[in-house]
């Protein structure tokens, strides 16, 4: 087995809806003990995309968000509309990609949400994840009303981010956002680093989310929890929540400089499945 090692993150974060990472701190703390291993045993697949078609993401189930603006992250991508063009988003061989590009002076890439929310479960997709500097590809989650107030009243649960120019190569990690947090300073729910196979080999992450906790894993391991104090402040996470799915670029945790780099070669996020059992 490879040896894995959870992140130790001094993390100031700023989303204002959207994900979003300014200063990080990345550093290590070995593992002392075999992590929890997930248990589907007694859960119901409620909602899935398997990708199993060809052409655009079934519009069904997805939505884009679109346009550039740096989405409060100075964030370099114009994000498109793919409901009838395959462009940014695809569907072919099984497998949804996620393809962010340069071309005529600006980035274009593809935010798509779910049509669907849920209030508890647990959320996984296996993906194969871009890992290159410039490139930040996300499995997040936003409420879907904001019954406790604006961002992050509301919360925001990250599932999963890459950020290699920040964080250094083969990294992920996840957490949450919530006013108690100070919007900015997320929690971390777990993060590990692998190999330099981390680009190269599809992993399952997920989290099981429930009124009590919300525990991250990384290929069925759990990797750190969270603990419903029940203060709203620190846990408006009993609404319903919807999933995202985005490849950003540049910005204050992709990294502007580094996505110079990526011009001629553009950047790819594929997800051979995205699940949600209860």
């Amino acid at each position: 087995m490879k040896k894995k090692h959870i992140l130790a993150f001094t993390v100031p974060l700023l989303s204002a809806g959207i994900l979003a990472l300014m200063g990080v701190s990345c550093g290590f703390l070995p593992e002392d003990e075999e992590n929890e291993i997930l248990d589907k045993s007694g859960m119901k697949l409620v909602w899935s995309d398997e990708f199993d078609y060809e052409g655009v993401p079934d519009t069904s189930k997805w939505k884009y968000q679109t346009g550039a603006g740096g989405w409060g992250n100075n964030e370099l991508q114009n994000y498109t509309d793919n409901s009838t063009t395959a462009d940014t988003a695809s569907v072919a061989n099984g497998l949804l990609t996620i393809k962010a590009y340069y071309k005529d002076g600006q980035w274009k890439s593809a935010r798509m949400n779910s049509k669907a929310s849920w209030k508890y479960g647990y959320i996984e997709a296996r993906v194969k994840i871009t890992d290159k500097k410039g490139a930040w590809p996300a499995f997040w989650m936003m409420p879907q009303d904001s019954v406790y107030g604006d961002w992050p009243k509301s919360g925001e649960i990250d599932i999963m981010e890459n950020a290699p120019a920040v964080c250094g190569n083969h990294r992920i990690f996840s957490s949450l956002h919530a006013e108690g947090h100070g919007g900015e300073n997320p929690v971390s729910i777990g993060s590990k680093t692998y190999d330099e196979n981390l680009s190269n080999e599809w992993h399952t992450i997920g989290i099981e989310w429930n009124e009590s906790k919300i525990t991250a894993y990384y290929d069925d391991e759990a990797t750190g929890s969270y603990q419903n104090d029940g203060s709203t402040k620190n846990w408006p996470y009993d609404q319903n929540f919807y999933i995202i799915l985005n490849l950003a670029i540049g910005g204050n945790l992709g990294g502007t400089s580094a996505a110079t780099g990526l011009r001629d070669s553009g950047a790819e996020f594929q997800i051979d499945y995205v699940r949600v059992y209860q």
